[in-house]
């Protein structure tokens, strides 16, 4: 399966619009964000972009979210609802892959989950930074962040991936 991973939109609603048209081009078929969307509108205007046709997205909070409350209440209005992550990580099995969802911003759980060698792929967002290597059988997936800022002296553009669950292999894509 083809699976967008997208992370640390910050409300960058044209850098949101440039991702879902690449993941709709590239035919994924499921997208898992890793964390900070940070204002409801956001998902509206996502939900909008991503209705024809629908692609299920799963995500987790990072710790940029404005109000979560009025996310989740927003959110359960939605024509194609985005499913939460009721803890602070994800798990999910697709196609026998294993893989943990965090947002990334407490180092020792992210250690943890990459050092288990539990899961095939972890996949990670808050640093901005795309990282996609593998430590020993764990496939460490951060597809960097939509909201890159022009200060940053590593970030210079916004960035997405796509992971194939059949080869536990992802591409970065910068837009």
């Amino acid at each position: 399966m083809k699976i967008g991973v997208i992370s640390d939109t910050h409300d960058r609603l044209d850098s949101i619009i440039k991702a879902l048209e690449i993941f709709r081009k590239e035919k994924v078929e499921f997208i898992i964000h890793c964390g900070d969307w940070v204002s409801p509108f956001t998902l509206e205007f996502y939900d909008a972009q991503n209705s024809n046709p629908s692609i299920p997205t799963k995500s987790v909070f990072g710790n940029n979210e404005g109000d979560i409350k009025r996310i989740i209440e927003r959110n359960a209005k939605l024509k194609n609802p985005i499913e939460f992550a009721s803890k602070i990580t994800l798990e999910l099995n697709i196609d026998n892959r294993k893989i943990a969802v965090f947002h990334g911003h407490d180092k020792v759980i992210l250690d943890a989950l990459v050092k288990s060698q539990k899961y095939d792929a972890v996949f990670t967002g808050h640093t901005h930074i795309p990282y996609n290597e593998y430590v020993n059988k764990t496939l460490v997936l951060n597809p960097g962040s939509t909201s890159y800022t022009s200060q940053s002296r590593i970030v210079k553009q916004a960035s997405i991936a796509i992971y194939s669950s059949q080869a536990n292999t992802a591409q970065i894509l910068y837009i």
